[in-house]
């Protein structure tokens, strides 16, 4: 009876979490050009610890609460979110094979550019061929969020836990 308790309370301590940083998300860090996505950042984090449902989870549920207020289809952000899921965890799976400093900045980088390529794919396929591509990657906030991304990475596996990985 008590473990009842137990899930009811973890299901809606990471419900409440979820809606939390997709508000935080949507209200604090996509005001700023130069932002970061942290769902992005989350399921980096989960992969490299090789938690992998919870990052396909994360993906599915954290794209779909951001898309709730974005301008672009709905369903965009979240279709971006698990197809790269599943790419960094396949290069998880084939590439890094223990978690280092260099796999963590590699990984990083991977993500957020291919972050950006499946969004500028997905919407030049929705608009007809009319997104440019020096849009995605030509300005500052590219290589900010690139910047924000690994140190933000670096910080939380910094200060994680030493766990078998």
């Amino acid at each position: 009876m008590t473990q009842d308790y137990k899930y009811i309370f973890f299901i809606l301590y990471t419900g409440f979490s979820l809606i939390f940083l997709a508000s935080f998300q949507i209200a604090f860090i996509n005001r700023f050009s130069w932002g970061f996505n942290i769902f992005l950042i989350l399921i980096l984090f989960l992969i490299l610890i090789k938690n992998i449902h919870s990052a396909i989870f994360f993906a599915l549920t954290g794209g779909f609460l951001i898309d709730t207020v974005s301008f672009s289809a709905f369903g965009v952000t979240s279709l971006i979110l698990l197809v790269l899921a599943f790419f960094l965890i396949i290069f998880q799976k084939i590439v890094l094979v223990t978690v280092k400093t260099e796999g963590i900045l590699i990984m990083g980088v991977f993500a957020v550019f291919f972050y950006h390529f499946l969004g500028w794919a997905i919407n030049n396929t929705l608009a007809e061929g009319q997104e440019k591509l020096s849009f995605y990657f030509s300005n500052s906030a590219f290589a900010a969020e690139l910047l924000i991304s690994a140190i933000l990475i670096m910080i939380i596996f910094k200060y994680r836990r030493p766990q078998h990985v």
